[in-house]
């Protein structure tokens, strides 16, 4: 294993207990990674606007967001890609009329845009009720639709251009985003702006969204309670999410 530069980190069942909390030794160990040089970037679908609600206290020196369509450094957007504000809208449109009744939302220009009450499905977040008849001109860092049944995948994927592509995440949504955004891609991309060769970069996960992060991370590492595909894409398996498994595996091999 090389030299570890960069810490690329899932959030959501990874970092993160069920709880959505990080424990006091994972915050620990990751302040004693920082302090040793070593850089740490969650990975998430989240926006970056969440992040700072979602895991006070936790200090990093920046993100991959939007499942890897924004990565940021020092607060800044060194790297994003959306979807055209014209098809954007014409896709939730078509949603909406498509699948009466589902939970369809947008991020886009860093807010949020929901066709139902979003606190029910995110907690406290901020959002735009909206029929999207009426977006705002910029392009779109994700759509969002609730998952009712693996039909309804097919049927949306049925309705994408070529350049989009549908990926499922928590059994409970899919996210339609360009094709070749995804946190490896997110990663790459930042490790070229960084000057960090992505072998020097080790990246934890749980999901199917997380694959590409494991695959483009020098080192992928899943935690126990991971999807099955998420293991045999992996480099190694530490514990879970419950039990500081990222912690534990930083602590034991970079500490």
């Amino acid at each position: 294993m090389k030299k570890i530069r960069l810490i690329t980190c899932d959030l959501d069942r990874t970092l993160l207990r069920e709880d959505k909390t990080l424990s006091p030794y994972t915050l620990s160990v990751l302040e004693r990674c920082r302090n040793l040089g070593l850089l740490f970037f969650p990975a998430t679908a989240r926006p970056p606007r969440a992040l700072e609600k979602l895991i006070p206290g936790l200090s990093y020196d920046g993100a991959l967001c939007h499942n890897g369509g924004v990565a940021l450094f020092q607060g800044k957007i060194v790297w994003e890609q959306g979807i055209e504000p014209d098809l954007a809208a014409k896709l939730l449109l078509r949603f909406q009329a498509e699948f009466p009744g589902a939970t369809i939302s947008a991020e886009m220009g860093g807010e949020l845009y929901a066709n139902f009450p979003a606190e029910t499905v995110w907690k406290d977040i901020s959002y735009y009720r909206s029929d999207f008849s009426n977006l705002p001109g910029c392009p779109a860092e994700k759509l969002i639709l609730g998952l009712t049944s693996p039909e309804q995948v097919r049927r949306v994927e049925a309705l994408l251009p070529p350049e989009l592509y549908a990926q499922v995440a928590e059994n409970m949504i899919l996210m339609i985003q360009p094709k070749g955004v995804n946190k490896g891609a997110g990663l790459l991309a930042l490790c070229e702006k960084l000057s960090i060769s992505p072998e020097e970069t080790v990246g934890f996960g749980d999901d199917w969204n997380d694959i590409p992060l494991l695959q483009a991370s020098g080192t992928g590492i899943a935690v126990e309670n991971a999807l099955p595909e998420v293991k045999a894409a992996a480099d190694g398996v530490c514990l879970s999410n419950e039990k500081d498994g990222p912690a534990h595996w930083l602590e034991e091999q970079l500490l």
